[in-house]
């Protein structure tokens, strides 16, 4: 009897065992998913490569003012993150990012004049990436359950741009992408099968070639963002380079292309972006910020 009892002791014993193990908190799995994303620097870079560092020259022009430099200054960022699952192998994230701050816009009001003013205009911009996450396994910890998949381009700018993105054509390598819609093209990481992120070398060039429709007569203003570093130092900041228009047609909307190159990256996973602006937005003190943004993620081995 006793040893019945002391059974029934061992049997009830593990039973508890049992049910404790199985009520052990288990991670969200939607909130391991965005910790992924925000702890991922691929994920989080727009503000540091559109946070203009080094003001660029413009040159002279007969404008309302005449601006010899100017500079993004972001002073809040904000990101929001939703899901969609599709099934329960896939699920798609969308990423969207907020900053906001100050353009800051040195300029003078005739070629004669010798004083410079500084002049701030506000701004918001938003940007909107996707990145598909896929199911590797099955088990009570989602972090090791989940791989990035697949991400896409990114979209964005200011509400209401007077600035329409039609075709971005990027030479990276040995690869070329030809581009549309951002957010709806997707490059797959090294470890699934499919298009691959772009790769280049650290020497290779990185060509890219922008057509755009905006309804302004003056020429607007398209730049390069993208990661530098000085040597002997680890930490990325942006690069600013203006891109050459190299033809326009029509009279309004115009059509316009433009084209710029570069050599020399540096190793891990980047985005570069290519920013329009309106020509007013930095030649008029008055004009209210109108951009478009599109970015593109790489890889340099």
């Amino acid at each position: 009897m006793r040893n019945a009892l002391l059974g029934l002791a061992a049997v009830a014993a593990m039973a508890l065992w049992g049910c404790k193990s199985s009520t052990e908190p288990v991670e969200d799995e939607l909130s391991v998913l965005q910790e992924m994303i925000a702890s991922d620097a691929f994920f989080t870079s727009d503000q540091t490569m559109l946070s203009d560092a080094d003001q660029a020259n413009l040159g002279k022009t007969t404008a309302p003012i005449l601006p010899a430099a100017w500079g993004r200054r972001v002073d809040s960022v904000s990101r929001t993150v939703s899901f969609v699952h599709f099934g329960d192998t896939v699920i798609v994230a969308t990423i969207n990012v907020t900053m906001s701050g100050q353009i800051k816009i040195a300029a003078k009001d005739s070629i004669q004049d010798t004083t410079i003013t500084v002049i701030s205009k506000p701004f918001t911009e938003t940007t909107t990436r996707n990145v598909k996450f896929f199911r590797i396994a099955r088990t009570d910890h989602p972090r090791d359950n989940w791989r990035f998949r697949e991400v896409s381009g990114v979209e964005g700018g200011t509400t209401n741009s007077e600035i329409t993105f039609d075709q971005l054509v990027a030479i990276v390598g040995l690869d070329t992408l030809t581009i549309t819609d951002p957010t709806e093209f997707y490059l797959r990481f090294p470890a699934f099968a499919g298009r691959h992120l772009p790769s280049v070398g650290d020497a290779a060039t990185i060509k890219v070639q922008l057509t755009l429709t905006s309804v302004e007569s003056d020429t607007d203003m398209v730049f390069i963002h993208r990661p530098f570093q000085w040597l002997n130092s680890s930490v990325l900041r942006p690069a600013r380079a203006r891109m050459t228009m190299v033809s326009q047609t029509g009279s309004g909307p115009y059509t316009r292309v433009y084209e710029h190159s570069w050599t020399g990256h540096i190793q891990g996973r980047h985005h570069f972006f290519v920013s329009g602006i309106t020509r007013n937005s930095l030649f008029d003190d008055v004009a209210p910020w109108s951009t478009r943004l599109w970015g593109i993620p790489y890889l340099v081995p």
